[in-house]
């Protein structure tokens, strides 16, 4: 439980040995660690769907997905397990939430690895009444969109697929992300996933967070990387201790060809003095 939310987590190893707590990106769930997880058997992963995704909970109506929200849950979760310190692994979202987690409570994160992002999506100043204003023009009057119906799993799979990532990948991601019913096989994440964020934050309060960072820092960046080359650039300067490895790989490159390779990175990270 985190608050009045159900949260299902996902767990490889035994309480008691060093803790990472791993987060999924946007409309993924745990499973996107399933590849990489096994390699660290001297650690306690902890990995949650977060709210909205998985087999986690949907948030109540009239709530919000924002990455404050998610932040009190991964350090409710941490309380939970009885975890004083950890690593955390951020992929994407994911990421985003690690990096205000690790700027806001340094005492307690040890490590942090970044899968394809550094900091969080910004918005320009000027900027932030056109977001707002859509963003309630997408929630008044409108009903969610709803989730795609497929006649098999094997077609919902596909469909994924189509969106940027190997049929394996998209297979290990919906044997939590996929639900059957009447209707056929749909992915389970809360469609009010693909509305706009009513507020973000802004660059300057990014790089707040980013240059609070304390521990090492590890950024593994993909060749599709979701950020530009130069903001990637920018955000690292502002982080003291970090280590930057351009890979071949894709966004999803830890759930796919280049996993065993970053299993590598981070377990030579994690040893590292």
């Amino acid at each position: 439980m985190a608050g009045e939310l159900s949260l299902a987590v996902r767990t490889w190893g035994e309480p008691g040995k060093p803790a990472i707590i791993a987060l999924h990106g946007w409309q993924d769930n745990a499973a996107t660690f399933d590849r990489l997880a096994p390699h660290f058997p001297d650690y306690f992963w902890v990995v949650p769907d977060l709210p909205g995704h998985g087999l986690s909970e949907h948030r109540g109506k009239g709530a919000e997905y924002s990455i404050w929200n998610y932040s009190v849950e991964v350090m409710a979760i941490a309380d939970a397990f009885n975890l004083d310190t950890f690593v955390l692994v951020g992929h994407s979202m994911g990421g985003g939430i690690a990096c205000l987690l690790a700027g806001l409570f340094p005492e307690r994160v040890t490590r942090l690895v970044l899968l394809d992002v550094i900091g969080t999506i910004t918005t320009q100043p000027d900027q932030s009444l056109v977001q707002l204003r859509h963003a309630i023009e997408q929630r008044v009057g409108k009903s969610p969109r709803k989730a795609g119906v497929y006649t098999t799993r094997e077609a919902a799979i596909e469909a994924r697929a189509r969106k940027g990532i190997t049929v394996e990948a998209a297979a290990l991601l919906g044997a939590r992300g996929i639900a059957k019913n009447e209707e056929g096989y749909s992915w389970r994440h809360d469609q009010r996933l693909t509305r706009k964020t009513m507020v973000s934050l802004t660059d300057h309060q990014v790089a707040a967070h980013l240059g609070a960072i304390a521990c090492p820092v590890l950024l593994l960046v993909s060749k599709e990387a979701v950020q530009r080359e130069a903001v990637i650039r920018e955000r690292a300067a502002l982080v003291s201790n970090i280590r930057v490895v351009h890979l071949d790989g894709g966004h999803h490159q830890h759930l796919e060809e280049q996993a065993e390779v970053i299993a590598g990175l981070v377990g030579e990270f994690l040893a590292t003095a």
